[in-house]
């Protein structure tokens, strides 16, 4: 009786949530007109602008309804207006529901529903990655990074949240494997996560998940045709030329400090192999628990993701969370060190497009590095008091 009561009582705070968060925020909204981040994400929550990513998701979303190709040819992607889709096509079929609306209520409905789902997305990941204090939910939200999330409607939350069911469900082939997969085919640089389920012994969790990747992603071309198969390879490598040197991507940062392309990519290459070195190693140490071997070998495994990544935005950081969240569970300094980045935003050193602006790049970078390095000391777990994944089902 007491669970059952539980349950429903979060079930309620949940529904009022969306229904008083959306009100709240619009009402908010008519009375601030900065052009600020938080401004701005609180349009997208209230309804009054549809978030910039998201956008381009619904006129995917429309193309696939209408039965054309949503990509571009890769040789005008640069002449192509605001951004051009290239995600799998299973992004674009998932959003068909929200570009299918009535015209009277798609300006403001898609923008309050994939809000509330990437907070609500942000919130189950802490639940699921055991965080126990209540004070670290408000400060995980409150993060600039966050915030970007919301106000692009951009997928870093929907990761977050996949790579903490990851985590949650370890010992689980099914829902490892599933949400592994779901992760990497909507952003294919979270592939370390196939390697962490692979030196962490789960062989058969990441065998599967590679599978339902490529079956995923196999699948929703066909539903579309395969339109535009042929030349995204290509797609792709035009928007890492186009857009990679002018995101926070690490060869970014290398290059803003003088270093030529080829030894830049060089470096990039060797930082990432040693990250997943190390990621192998932590897997196999055979002085930690087992909660810490495969936290740390986690935690690597993402760092080793973000640096080996091309292109990297802001809006990808929600995954900072992962490593906070499972080296101190309750609310420590390590928690308040993505804050600096509204420090940053204050300094005008928080930009969407850094373009190799060094102190941009350089800021960022320091604050990433800092949690990635102070995550990986010991826990906030009792040494004696483990916490476990579910057992194998």
């Amino acid at each position: 009786m007491e669970s059952s009561r539980r349950r429903w009582t979060w079930l309620a705070i949940v529904a009022l949530a969306a229904v008083a968060l959306p009100l709240v925020a619009r009402a908010t909204t008519r009375q601030w007109h900065s052009d600020v981040l938080w401004a701005n994400a609180l349009r997208s929550l209230g309804g009054a602008a549809v978030p910039y990513d998201l956008d381009v998701f619904l006129d995917a979303g429309d193309d696939v309804l209408a039965g054309r190709s949503p990509y571009v040819e890769p040789d005008a992607i640069e002449e192509t207006p605001g951004s051009p889709y290239v995600y799998p096509p299973v992004l674009a079929l998932a959003v068909t529901p929200l570009s299918a609306l009535p015209e009277q209520v798609a300006d403001d409905v898609p923008g309050i529903f994939f809000s509330l789902l990437l907070l609500f997305a942000i919130v189950g990941a802490l639940l699921l990655l055991d965080v126990r204090d209540w004070r670290c939910y408000p400060v995980a939200l409150l993060y600039s990074v966050n915030v970007e999330a919301v106000e692009a409607g951009a997928l870093g939350p929907i990761l977050l949240l996949l790579v903490a069911v990851a985590w949650r469900y370890r010992d689980r082939t099914g829902p490892a494997a599933g949400a592994t997969a779901g992760a990497v085919v909507l952003k294919l640089f979270l592939w370390p996560l196939v390697v962490w389920l692979a030196v962490t012994r789960r062989v058969r969790a990441a065998a599967t998940a590679v599978v339902i990747a490529g079956g995923l992603a196999l699948l929703s071309w066909a539903v579309i045709g395969f339109r535009g198969i042929t030349d995204y390879p290509r797609l792709l490598t035009e928007l890492v030329e186009l857009e990679g040197e002018n995101s926070y991507a690490a060869f970014a940062v290398l290059r803003a400090i003088g270093l030529p392309d080829l030894a830049a990519q060089a470096a990039v290459i060797a930082f990432g192999l040693a990250l997943l070195v190390l990621a192998w190693h932590a897997a196999g140490a055979l002085d930690s628990i087992e909660f810490e071997r495969d936290r740390r070998s986690l935690t690597l495994a993402i760092a080793a993701a973000l640096v080996l990544t091309p292109i990297l935005w802001l809006h990808y950081l929600p995954l900072l969370l992962v490593p906070i969240a499972l080296a101190r569970p309750r609310l420590s300094l390590l928690w308040f060190v993505p804050l600096a980045f509204s420090v940053f935003e204050l300094l005008d050193w928080y930009r969407g497009w850094p373009r190799g602006d060094s102190e941009a790049l350089a800021s960022v970078a320091a604050v990433v590095a800092l949690v990635f390095i102070v995550s990986l000391r010991r826990g906030g777990t009792p040494v004696d008091e483990p916490r476990s994944a579910p057992a194998r089902a």
